[in-house]
């Protein structure tokens, strides 16, 4: 068909099209095509034609196209077919079709719009309302593909991000929840409406308010952002730790209208060990007050909390390094979870078992389905062997223990936290007994949790406050019967009870940390009055001894402090014996041996205390550069009644003499002790039968006199009142 008149219009008409759109013109004349693919070309359009219905089809198999311009009447398939098989494959959105008509019918266009079309133009074809129409089609082509682009890079993101989506719409007071806001708390996507109360009801109680307050109309708050953290109830009863954030915006009369953000889980971070996996403290305390929820509505629902902590686990911080330490922590987890039952439940406190991580070396357990509280030791003594096996640190074998305690559920139960302290306590009293064993909570616990707290708290304002001192015990020549050396002992003076045994304070200060300050103290005092004793008499050529606690030696500048410290003091380290018990050694040896050797690289003397009670072997004490034994007490008090300890006695004083070591026997009471020993070949002794542990100016006066068989100086309450070592 040719057209009647094409108005004259200017070579070119300005486009807002950002790029050359691509029309496709389909006419079955011509010349027809020639002024239409014209016109598109000078207003910056690249075109193509076809002269049928069917060619229209073939080219959009292989091209893609903007906009078509579609001529009603060709032959063998006219337009509307041609229409209704392009809205096969392209909906009206994706791609325009503007119908060219012959003149005004009105069913034919009516006919177009139906079979799909966008718009249409009429013959003879007005340039600018033509090139109008179909800029406005391709326009909107475009910005219909870019908001397509846009929904699909957003839903592509936030199924990537793994959070949940909302949009609350306030005026309508509906609520739309994306299936993953929904999946997160385990519910599928048709079982939760677009009620608010869908999600507020779902809020814990405290945390209500952090949200719903930005959902009054009238809030007046500055913030145009929400973010806050929020725990839901989750489908399986538990808490969900979720992030929440969003925006809100306001009517043209300064009301909320509408709040929209996302959902983000955060709970593993939030109740999650980092570096165990195990639940924490939150997590485990919000299982446990359910479980006393039911015991308190059915008291057959018997259960009970375990307290764990790990016996010696700041030296072996201390010693190997925090890394070792972290790869302990995460073994003695995997085996708590392994040794328990599957209806239990266990927690790293600082994470069926709710094993929680409590702090840096403590867990807690959740026994539940208890039958009777007796159920509770063969738990407690099977954790305690798995744990107890050998694991290898580095080049370092160590022998992990626990100490546990429990607590029973019983008609008193009220919060969490009260039989957790119960526990703790119990836990205590364990480590009291030895370590590496279980007790359970005893009502008299917590007078002596309570005694053991004002303990901690008097021992660090006794250090401030300058209430330690040292007493001296001679240490005596049995062939001279003279005094040769001292051993310091630490002893406290407690401004209200008076003196503190140092089997009471010792082990307490070693638990807190506290030995460490305490142990250099001691190095420091009793360095200076060797210096001065050395001055005032020196021609003794007197030695003194000094416990050296095994968590001072695995400081990392440990030899520089004595060295700084025999500086300050001005003592020659000759004159200095630290003594270690043979235990440490024989535990860490490959540890210790360095710290040894550097002590006697210094002149420093090397001595072992209380030998004999160890399992030390010959082969064992050449590993170290040693200078002194020292036999303990429970071989010498009852050599003369046992003939095995007498045996024990007298092998140590060989085995001294055959490494060329001195021997020291300790608690000599009596004179048939001392003739014993010496007729055994025992050089040196110190006990009770020559002094008790004295102050400074007491000892000193077994300097400037000789010593009688039994003790020549009265003793005073401040003498008699210290503990034997």
């Amino acid at each position: 068909m040719s057209l009647r008149s094409i108005h004259e219009l200017p070579d070119k008409i300005e486009s807002t099209v950002d790029r050359p759109c691509r029309v496709l013109v389909a006419d079955d004349e011509l010349v027809n095509r020639e002024i239409l693919t014209r016109m598109l070309a000078r207003n910056g359009y690249a075109s193509s034609s076809v002269d049928s219905g069917l060619a229209l089809l073939h080219k959009l198999d292989v091209e893609s196209f903007d906009l078509i311009l579609l001529d009603v009447m060709m032959p063998e398939m006219d337009g509307f077919e041609c229409l209704r098989r392009i809205r096969e494959r392209f909906p009206i959105g994706e791609l325009p079709v503007i119908m060219v008509t012959a003149e005004v019918e009105r069913e034919r266009i009516v006919s177009a719009f139906r079979a799909g079309a966008n718009d249409y133009v009429t013959k003879p074809i007005d340039r600018e309302i033509t090139l109008a129409r179909i800029e406005t089609h391709t326009q909107l082509r475009r910005t219909l593909s870019a908001l397509r682009d846009s929904e699909e890079r957003y839903a592509l993101a936030a199924r990537g991000a793994n959070d949940g989506l909302w949009d609350w719409d306030l005026v309508q007071n509906k609520v739309f929840y994306s299936p993953r806001w929904k999946s997160m708390l385990g519910f599928r996507d048709e079982e939760v409406g677009a009620s608010p109360n869908e999600w507020s009801e779902r809020i814990h109680a405290d945390d209500r308010d952090k949200v719903l307050r930005f959902a009054n109309p009238d809030y007046s708050g500055a913030d145009t952002n929400l973010e806050c953290e929020i725990r839901m109830i989750h489908r399986d009863g538990g808490y969900r730790w979720m992030l929440c954030r969003g925006v809100y915006v306001r009517s043209e009369n300064g009301k909320i209208c509408r709040m929209a953000g996302s959902l983000t889980d955060i709970t593993e971070g939030k109740v999650g060990d980092p570096l165990t996996g195990l639940p924490n403290r939150l997590l485990f305390v919000d299982r446990l007050e359910r479980t006393i929820e039911r015991y308190q509505r059915n008291k057959q629902a018997l259960f009970a909390v375990m307290f764990l902590d790990l016996d010696n686990f700041k030296l072996i911080n201390d010693s190997l390094g925090h890394q070792a330490g972290d790869r302990l922590l995460i073994t003695i987890a995997e085996r708590l979870e392994t040794c328990l039952r599957a209806s239990d439940s266990v927690c790293r406190l600082e994470n069926g078992a709710t094993v929680a991580r409590h702090a840096g070396d403590e867990f807690t357990i959740l026994l539940e389905e208890l039958k009777s509280p007796n159920d509770v030791t063969p738990i407690a003594d099977r954790i305690l062997r798995a744990i107890s096996r050998p694991v290898q640190l580095d080049s370092q074998e160590i022998v992990p223990t626990l100490s546990i305690g429990w607590a029973v559920a019983d008609d008193n139960v009220g919060s969490a936290e009260d039989i957790l302290r119960e526990a703790d306590t119990a836990m205590y009293q364990a480590k009291s007994d030895g370590r590496n064993c279980s007790r359970r909570f005893e009502s008299g616990m917590h007078h002596r949790a309570k005694l053991r707290l004002e303990l901690e708290k008097d021992l660090r304002h006794g250090l401030v406050n300058n209430e330690f001192f040292l007493n001296y015990q001679p240490i005596i020549c049995l062939e001279s019967s003279r005094t040769i050396g001292f051993e310091a002992l630490v002893r406290w003076r407690h401004p209200q009870r008076g003196w503190i045994s140092p089997l009471e304070f010792i082990p307490t200060a070693e638990e807190m940390g506290l030995i460490i300050p305490l142990g250099w103290w001691i190095t420091e005092q009793a360095c200076r009055q060797a210096a001065a004793w050395d001055a005032q008499f020196p021609d003794q050529n007197l030695f003194m001894t000094i416990n050296c606690t095994v968590k001072q030696m695995y400081q990392p500048n440990c030899l520089e402090q004595f060295r700084e410290i025999f500086e300050r003091t001005g003592v020659a380290p000759q004159q200095i014996c630290m003594e270690v018990t043979e235990s440490t050694l024989m535990d860490r040896h490959e540890l210790i041996r360095p710290i040894v050797v550097g002590l006697r690289d210094q002149g420093v003397r090397i001595g072992i205390d209380d030998f004999g009670t160890g399992y030390s072997s010959l082969s064992f004490l050449h590993r170290f550069p040693l200078d002194l034994l020292k036999i303990d007490r429970s071989f010498v008090s009852s050599m003369l009644s046992s003939n095995e300890n007498r045996e024990i006695v007298r092998t140590i004083i060989d085995l001294g003499r055959n490494l060329k070591l001195k021997i020291v026997a300790e608690g000599v009471e009596d004179e048939m002790q001392r003739a014993m020993l010496w007729s055994l070949g025992c050089e040196m002794a110190q006990g009770y039968l020559w002094s008790p542990p004295v102050v400074a100016a007491r000892a000193a006066q077994f300097l400037a006199a000789p010593i009688l068989p039994s003790c020549a100086l009265p003793t005073t309450p401040s003498d008699t009142i210290s503990l034997r070592e």
